[in-house]
């Protein structure tokens, strides 16, 4: 895991801009700092080198191909670096170190940008072609690793792994993208695009690549994986199908624990992270042997959201080394600044700060590879709200008897979890799917109306029967996921952490998205698939819980109590009063309301405190200058 700049320009660079930008990167690469400049001065990689696959200084990048005609700076992982490095030595190509960064290279070599349809892994490169005066930058399926580009003049382009490292770049302004702003204010800002919260710099969408000429031109831009949706093996059985989910996830478990230094992993108690901590028992029981440390936030004062419990059954049957903190309301408001300069967006909920502090917390013990849960949900229909989807798509295909059973284990189920819990609305929300007699009132008449959104590519149509796998795909490449990814990956490097995501492998990934709905739900379960394949795996109250519970901060308290005034402050004073949309009496009332305990406004006013923390720092310089 590292940071990466390239400037490609018709001018000669100055190579102490490019240093002052990759050292804009250093937290997310502390152990090495390389620099190339090609000889007439036009283009320049810079890279900070977190050492993870072979550390030795021979893999430090950017990294040169044996006759100087090909050169990369990377940032990522390829998880099956063995592999393809086993496929190409049998082609004729010979390594000089045990990294995937040459591996990266040497597909490139042999495949040119075909190379990634193998690549199994999270990455985002620049690699430059001597001979074809190419440059070819590309950015992993699902965008786990970020890549930013700007111009700063109509000669010059330059590509970082952080928005920041481009805003030391004469000619790129910290100015607001006025569209992108009104959009976070309307709450239907999901980093969808290309568009940043910076009016000069773009994102590299997930899932695409892009060539550019000796000038800087750019020649090509397209996506190079689409998921297909439409795809569904309606003959696979259950028990075939658990087995082959189990498969895949343990390969994808065991490809992403290939690492050089100590690994651990995220655990919040749910299904998702427990799920990898037992796989991860397991292969250290069968195949190899390390010390297996878990890293938590927990709030067991707080019984209605806490998940200790669940955290211990978890650690107890695996035979982990817990780690856990309680993050901190005041510790959270020395940090806001800090915790935003990395984030460098907005963000629209404090539990971010739960990965902070996790994350940190990993670092002070030595552990720089967490494996995390990230992405199940987006596959397997996990989000307790998709279950409505899934009702509604029962009726459109005339199931009706299905959709009466379906939802009275469902609502019953939760119904029964919720009295477990003082005030359990603070944890789930027992009333998300439509009753039973809204159901029954659906099956004979006209349903809601078909959701069209505005993504047509890798989402299925607008089409009866296909609600919930239309919500799925959007989630997954478009309004959900993709911030995700950003929380995590900012968090992590913060620290210079490497979070590995084993949900995410993309043979895994096709897999699930090939399977009927009836396998991601049933019997009113959700995950359904996965909870089957991890039989022996976790605990049984694990395995088969109902009350999921969000990655979630105790806000709503801590706005009532130590958090009040500096989110007063926040929210009242300084220059997100400037903002269009900004209205001062609706704040009020939010506010109010929430104050008196009767309703939870936490994330909608957190929203504005965020946003004012955003433009403090612009206010600052620290956007251009660094936060100090």
């Amino acid at each position: 895991m590292c940071g990466l700049v390239a400037l490609l320009s018709d001018s000669p660079i100055d190579s102490r801009l490019v240093i002052r930008m990759r050292d804009r990167l250093i937290h997310r690469g502390p152990d090495h700092g390389g620099l190339w400049v090609r000889d007439d001065k036009k283009l320049a990689f810079g890279h900070r080198r977190l050492a993870i696959i072979d550390v030795s200084a021979e893999a430090n990048q950017p990294m040169q191909s044996e006759d100087g005609r090909f050169v990369i700076t990377y940032n990522g992982e390829i998880y099956n670096y063995l592999e393809l490095r086993d496929t190409l030595a049998r082609k004729g190509h010979t390594f000089r170190t045990g990294s995937d960064t040459e591996v990266l290279l040497a597909s490139y070599m042999h495949w040119g940008v075909e190379c990634l349809s193998r690549l199994n892994g999270m990455f985002a490169f620049a690699l430059w072609d001597a001979v074809q005066h190419r440059l070819f930058v590309a950015r992993d399926r699902f965008g786990e690793k970020p890549l930013f580009w700007a111009r700063s003049n109509d000669r010059c382009v330059a590509f970082a792994s952080e928005m920041k490292a481009l805003l030391c770049l004469p000619g790129v302004s910290d100015a607001t993208n006025d569209d992108v702003l009104g959009n976070y204010v309307a709450g239907t800002y999901y980093e969808d695009g290309p568009e940043t919260f910076f009016r000069d710099i773009q994102r590299l969408p997930p899932a695409h690549a892009m060539v550019f000429d000796n000038g800087g031109s750019q020649l090509r831009f397209w996506r190079y994986w689409t998921p297909d949706y439409n795809a569904i093996d309606d003959s696979i059985g259950e028990g075939e199908a658990v087995q082959r989910f189990r498969e895949l996830l343990e390969r994808s478990v065991r490809m992403r624990m290939r690492a050089d230094v100590a690994l651990g992993s995220s655990l919040s108690g749910g299904l998702d992270s427990s799920t990898l901590v037992g796989f991860l028992a397991k292969l250290r029981e069968t195949e190899t042997s390390f010390t297996q440390n878990t890293f938590s936030a927990r709030f067991d004062d707080d019984l209605t959201i806490s998940e200790g419990p669940q955290i211990d059954a978890v650690v107890k049957q695996a035979g982990a080394h817990p780690f856990s903190v309680s993050p901190s309301p005041q510790r959270l408001m020395e940090e806001s600044p800090r915790l935003h300069w990395h984030q460098e967006e907005p963000f629209l909920s404090a539990s971010i700060y739960l990965q902070w502090c996790v994350a940190r917390l990993a670092q002070e013990n030595n552990t720089i590879v967490l494996i995390d849960g990230q992405g199940a949900d987006e596959v397997l229909a996990g989000y307790q709200h998709y279950f409505k989807s899934f009702q509604l798509d029962l009726l459109d295909k005339r199931k009706y008897w299905s959709a009466v059973r379906e939802t009275t284990i469902f609502n019953g189920r939760l119904r029964r979890a919720s009295r477990g819990f003082k005030d359990s609305a603070r944890r789930f929300n027992a009333r998300i799917a439509f009753s039973l007699l809204e159901i029954i009132g659906m099956a004979g008449i006209k349903r809601p109306a078909l959701y069209k959104g505005p993504y047509d590519v890798g989402v299925p149509e607008a089409g009866p029967g296909l609600r919930l796998r239309r919500q799925l795909a959007e989630a997954l490449q478009y309004n959900c996921l993709p911030q995700l990814l950003r929380y995590a990956d900012r968090n992590s490097m913060a620290f210079s952490r490497e979070a590995r995501l084993p949900f995410l492998d993309y043979d895994l990934v096709d897999y699930c998205i090939s399977l009927p709905d009836s396998l991601w739900i049933k019997d009113g379960w959700q995950k359904f698939i996965m909870r089957k394949a991890t039989d022996g795996l976790i605990p049984v109250e694990i395995q088969w819980r109902a009350d999921k519970v969000g990655y979630a901060a105790p806000l709503d308290l801590w706005l009532r109590g130590e958090l009040k005034q500096w989110c007063l402050d926040r929210l009242f004073n300084g220059p997100i009063r400037e903002v269009p949309g900004y209205q001062e009496n609706v704040l009020r009332d939010l506010w109010d309301t929430h104050q008196s305990g009767s309703v939870n406004n936490s994330w909608a006013l957190w929203r504005w405190i965020s946003l004012n923390e955003w433009f403090s720092l612009r206010a600052s310089g620290a956007w251009r200058d660094g936060i100090h």
